[in-house]
């Protein structure tokens, strides 16, 4: 006879009431990001928060109430960036950066705490999608911010299940994914006791029936709309690349310009071999370092005239007429055929420029002040474009095709694309440069985002990437090409969009403006029943 095992459960609830609650939510937030075995885990998000929930309901002082949901932000965050803090080539400014951004994701369960101590920690639950919601549209108008917001993007690659961010944006995200936490914590502690009854089950299918329903339901409407793409089309190839931001050799720039050129002719005769249309060739955020060098604009503008094709592609240019303003600017050049001066170049300068590693912070505010004034001119820093413009692309029937041109991490900003959008763009090319993130974890995160805003834009998109992804996407965020080699060509066609602009483009600021009146709504209603209790 076997002996027999014990099991002291008296040890196993110690050892749960003594494990952090807010560590476990942290662990299964950050694991919700991750891909396992090509498993998207995107749906633990959904209930993560809960342990949270049940940490913080019954903390009565701000210190250890907001600790708490700090602590939680951190562990998540470096779960989800695997170390984000301590990786991309350990520069102070990304640790810095980092450390400001994990800040300030824990206001939102800050701003909730006066409502708790005041009405309640149920009220203030209730009002706390809406403040998320809120909080990320407001942390995208910091300068000293990558407008990257987190909770948000959390459902990047559920395309299926977002679609609905066409009308509200991509902030309605965030407080879907809140609301869906906040409404599984309630029916929790309602059945606290009684988890293994009828009534749990039945209640939780309701749950994720009203919240799963509705954006599949709109899925099924957008896709029966657009499945069938428009038949004006644009053909672009892509030059994808993975230069290191490390070299520093003498001629680095000399053999990047000459790499680019031979994989450009290689495709190019390929193409033609093999009678295949290319409208138009792209290269990466940053392809040509310095765009003021004549010589140099002149040897591009010979291969332009070489391969018949006009070519988009990054640089950095020094506008003329800048006075004692020594910056450049990040600009997306068009050359086409026949060149003849900068003036008859078309360009879009980036107007969202990365903190600290492109443009130090609050700038205008800044040279404001005498003594810091020359030091935030020097050169070592670029400088913002004037304002949002198009590019206009001529195909070989001389059909002329707008497209917007957003650069790097303009990606996490929906009002750069909606402006271009609103402008009359017809698709999108994103020139990216992400060769200094080590991770391509993370470069496949950063990729997802670009998403988000085709489906906002109801817009195809052509990202094009220099160690980063390269791909080809629709206006329902869906990649119907992708390059499998980190160096090469990716050659596929974009379909043109001439239906205006979505609701979301039209008015972007509304779903912020609505959680703000529903937190004011949320508020009165409890001081209205407050003071009937009372009375």
């Amino acid at each position: 006879m076997k002996p027999r095992v014990t099991v002291n459960k008296s040890n196993n609830k110690l050892l749960y009431k003594r494990f952090p609650k807010w560590l476990l939510a942290a662990i299964l937030y950050g694991v919700s990001w991750s891909y396992f075995a090509e498993i998207n885990l995107s749906f633990i998000a959904w209930f993560a928060f809960i342990p949270l929930f049940i940490d913080l309901e019954n903390r009565n002082t701000f210190r250890e109430y907001y600790f708490r949901a700090l602590f939680f932000t951190i562990v998540s965050y470096a779960i989800i960036c695997h170390g984000f803090l301590f990786t991309a080539q350990f520069q102070l400014f990304i640790f810095i950066g980092a450390a400001s951004e994990l800040f300030m994701a824990s206001i939102s369960f800050a701003l909730i705490y006066p409502i708790k101590k005041k009405y309640g920690f149920n009220l203030a639950l209730t009002a706390l999608p809406f403040i998320i919601s809120l909080w990320e549209w407001l942390y995208q108008q910091f300068e000293h911010t990558s407008g990257y917001v987190m909770l948000s993007n959390s459902q990047c690659r559920n395309t299926w299940l977002i679609q609905y961010i066409d009308i509200f944006g991509v902030w309605s995200i965030a407080c879907w994914v809140a609301l869906f936490n906040v409404l599984l914590f309630f029916h929790y502690r309602k059945f606290l006791g009684k988890l293994k009854s009828a009534a749990v089950n039945k209640n939780l299918t309701i749950i994720f029936f009203i919240m799963v329903a509705p954006p599949l339901c709109y899925y099924a409407y957008n896709y029966s709309r657009y499945s069938e793409t428009s038949g004006t089309r644009l053909n672009l190839t892509l030059i994808n690349t993975n230069f290191s931001i490390d070299d520093s050799s003498p001629d680095r720039w000399t053999n990047k310009i000459e790499r680019l050129v031979f994989l450009t002719d290689s495709i190019d005769y390929e193409l033609k071999q093999n009678h295949l249309q290319n409208n138009l060739y792209v290269w990466h955020e940053g392809a040509i370092d310095y765009g003021n060098n004549n010589s140099a604009i002149q040897f591009i503008d010979t291969v332009v005239n070489d391969l018949g094709t006009p070519l988009l592609t990054g640089m950095q240019f020094m506008p003329e007429n800048a006075g004692r303003d020594y910056r450049k600017v990040n600009r997306a050049a068009l050359f086409n055929i026949n060149y003849q001066s900068n003036d008859s170049v078309q360009y879009y300068d980036k107007v969202r420029l990365f903190p600290v590693r492109e443009k130090i912070p609050y700038h205008k505010l800044l040279t404001q002040i005498p003594f810091i004034k020359n030091y935030v001119t020097k050169p070592d820093y670029l400088k913002e474009g004037e304002g949002i413009k198009l590019i206009e692309v001529k195909t070989r029937n001389e059909n002329a095709v707008k497209i917007g041109t957003p650069i790097c991490q303009e990606q996490n900003y929906s009002y750069i694309w909606n402006e271009m959008a609103l402008k009359g763009a017809q698709c999108f090319v994103q020139l990216s440069y992400e060769s200094w993130w080590t991770l391509d974890y993370f470069k496949k995160q950063m990729a997802d985002i670009t998403r988000l805003r085709c489906i906002e834009t109801h817009r195809y998109a052509a990202r094009c990437s220099n160690g980063g992804v390269t791909d080809f996407i629709d206006r329902l965020g869906r990649i119907y090409s992708s390059a499998g080699k980190s160096e090469g060509a990716l050659t596929a066609s974009v379909s043109l969009i001439n239906d205006g602009a979505t609701f979301f483009s039209k008015h972007q600021n509304l779903f912020p403006l609505l959680c703000l009146a529903m937190v004011f709504s949320i508020i009165i209603y409890a001081e209205v029943k407050k003071s009937r209790v009372n009375s």
